[in-house]
């Protein structure tokens, strides 16, 4: 039987897809090519300042005051390009996001309101809360999908950039990145496994609790006392639920911080640990030690992808899997629509 995660991301292709396949798709592509862009522009300034930070940090050891005042300038044009650079970047990001949003819930709206659809769903006791699913699932998926989008393009981009400077520092410190991000992600996967099923669950319990708390006045009228207490009972239950899965994805969650908390700190040591003698030995300038400390950090984080973002993840495949489960009803509707037309786009 298929897990959840291959669930998951099955779903995430399936919803996905039809926003770049749409008349929006020119719009899209153009957007997300235009993110791409701007990621390769702050790639390239990051290398460019991992130099400019280590001739900087070397001038400060040798006590060469022509060369720190001007390395001291170039670091600030180098960081105010790469501040307007990336703040661009998620401009179009979070401006791409809004508008799959938007044609997402346009697109879900119209399956579920036209023919049967709407009965169908609500008759299916699997597919709870639909209106939550349009509303607040597809926010979550459009920006979140969009992200990791995003991350894993920069962190190819980063791989790229950066694997030369280290192998040109010391080839050591290009396989002990790789080692060790691959280590990390195996054992952040391990302990966090459950993750995927109790955010799923989470999110179940909490839109039945709302949903109870919502319907309150519908079902116990001011007179019925008897009616409020079993209702009250009846929440106090959800609430009971919801309580304890939270706790049991608490619990998850402290045993993968602690060890991606231990595994961030040891990043910052590791490229000093294997650069620094040959600093001692008078092979290296000083700001090549700090140099591969930033270039070593910049690689790991593109490799650590899973690491880092893990909950994350764990969060958007549930969230994935709810969508997909209402994407799958609507369109075993016999009354299931097709694509939006050209004339429902958004300008």
């Amino acid at each position: 039987m298929p897990t959840p995660n291959r669930h998951a991301w099955s779903d995430v292709a399936t919803i996905g897809k039809p926003f770049f396949e749409s008349a929006m798709r020119w719009r899209a592509r153009t957007a997300l090519g235009g993110v791409v862009g701007l990621l390769l522009a702050l790639n390239a300034l990051n290398v460019v300042n991992s130099y400019v930070g280590r001739n900087f940090v070397t001038a400060i050891s040798e006590r060469n005051h022509e060369r720190y005042f001007m390395f001291a300038g170039l670091y600030l044009l180098v960081f105010a390009a790469s501040t307007v650079t990336g703040v661009f970047a998620q401009f179009v990001q979070d401006r791409l996001a809004l508008t799959w949003r938007e044609w997402l819930t346009r697109h879900l709206l119209t399956r579920y309101l036209s023919g049967r659809a709407f009965d169908r769903i609500s008759a299916n006791r699997e597919i709870d809360n639909p209106d939550q699913r349009i509303a607040e699932d597809v926010r979550t998926f459009t920006s979140t999908l969009l992200s990791f989008v995003v991350m894993a393009v920069n962190s190819v981009l980063t791989t790229v950039a950066f694997a030369g400077v280290l192998w040109s520092i010391a080839p050591s410190l290009l396989l002990t990145a790789i080692l060790y991000a691959s280590a990390g992600s195996l054992f952040t996967i391990l302990l966090g496994r459950r993750l995927v099923q109790l955010d799923n669950l989470q999110l179940k319990k909490e839109a039945d609790l709302r949903y109870g708390l919502i319907h309150l006045r519908e079902r116990a009228t001011p007179s019925g006392e008897r009616a409020q207490a079993i209702e009250e009972r009846r929440i106090i239950a959800r609430l009971r639920r919801v309580v304890h899965n939270t706790r049991a994805i608490i619990g998850v969650n402290r045993n993968v911080g602690l060890f991606t908390s231990g595994y961030n700190y040891l990043v910052q040591l590791l490229p000093i640990l294997i650069v620094a003698p040959r600093y001692l030995r008078g092979e290296i300038a000083f700001g090549v030690v700090t140099q591969s400390a930033m270039a070593f950090a910049q690689l790991l984080g593109a490799f650590s992808l899973i690491v880092v973002q893990f909950q994350s993840i764990s969060a958007f495949a549930a969230v994935s899997r709810r969508l997909g489960s209402l994407w799958q009803e609507m369109n075993a509707s016999p009354y299931a629509v097709g694509r939006l037309p050209a004339s429902d786009s958004i300008a």
